[in-house]
């Protein structure tokens, strides 16, 4: 019996280390395999599909970048000279094709335009020339206040006019500078959401319409402060789950395990905690009987 306590202090400090030895290793464990859980391996493949060949030319603002999609899979990209001048050419089809979409960006990632075509169903190759695509837009911002005001810009042909249309019915024009810059100022709109799209006519040739419209949201004053308050939860929620404050709470459950098995196994070294009166809730119940607790063996109690 007088050895009792000594065999009971040697089992706590026994679980106590097999509790860390567990810790320790599954915290190597976690850095030794994430690098195999995040690779990717990919096998190259090559084939040839199809019969025909489509073959595309036009112009839009100098130095855009064009990506040819089929089918939604991205499948050749150009970048247009310094007079707006592209070509694509060589892209095999197959018979029947009769869809495809050009996505343009300008050279400064202001404004894009996704301009999608329709053609008769391919039984040779397909050839589409001098096709003048929108102009790119976009926006200073997506969510204004009603009556507040937002900047429209792009870039197009050099010097061409230039037409934004509103889903309300306004429409505004103005003319690209020598660069094919252009800017307009929307506002005194009411709330509601409106979607935009921007025309060109360049020497006589109006271009072609878009195929996606850019949308723009007007917040009346309710909207604006539920928009204010998602704001700011969002970026509390986004500071306590970022990288600075993860392992505070991987580490704080962890750290108050340990105290907790200190103050169990060596609760006479500790004394003064007990007698500290901002702490006398917690020696309470520490000292409080309790029933035994169903994982007790694990963690020493």
């Amino acid at each position: 019996m007088k050895n009792l306590p000594k065999l009971q202090s040697k089992t706590y400090k026994l679980k106590l280390r097999s509790l860390f030895l567990f810790l320790f290793i599954f915290y190597v464990l976690s850095f030794i395999l994430t690098p195999f859980t995040q690779a990717s391996f990919s096998v190259p493949v090559e084939a040839q599909v199809g019969q025909y060949y489509l073959n595309i030319s036009g112009y839009i603002s100098p130095y855009a970048s064009i990506e040819l999609t089929i089918d939604g899979v991205f499948t050749r990209a150009t970048v247009a000279d310094g007079q707006g001048k592209f070509s694509i050419t060589g892209v095999l089809i197959k018979a029947g094709f009769s869809k495809f979409c050009l996505d343009a960006i300008d050279f400064k990632r202001l404004g894009e335009s996704y301009t999608c075509f329709n053609v008769p169903p391919a039984k040779s190759d397909v050839n589409m020339d001098n096709l003048f695509l929108p102009p790119t837009l976009g926006l200073s911002k997506t969510e204004i206040a009603a009556g507040g005001e937002v900047l429209a810009f792009g870039y197009t042909m050099p010097n061409a006019q230039v037409t934004i249309y509103l889903s309300n019915g306004q429409k505004l024009t103005t003319t690209a500078d020598g660069t094919g810059y252009y800017i307009f100022h929307i506002k005194g709109l009411s709330a509601g959401q409106y979607n935009l799209y921007s025309r060109a006519n360049y020497q006589g040739r109006e271009s072609l319409a878009p195929t996606k419209t850019v949308k723009l949201r007007a917040l009346s004053f309710w909207e604006q402060l539920t928009a204010f308050i998602q704001g700011i939860i969002s970026k509390i929620a986004k500071a306590l789950t970022s990288w600075a404050l993860g392992p505070l709470w991987l580490g704080l459950p962890i750290l108050i395990l340990i105290i907790i098995l200190i103050l169990k196994l060596w609760p006479e070294k500790f004394t003064f905690i007990y007698q500290s009166h901002l702490l006398i809730f917690a020696t309470r119940a520490f000292r409080r009987p309790r029933r035994p607790l169903h994982h007790q063996w694990w963690i020493g109690y």
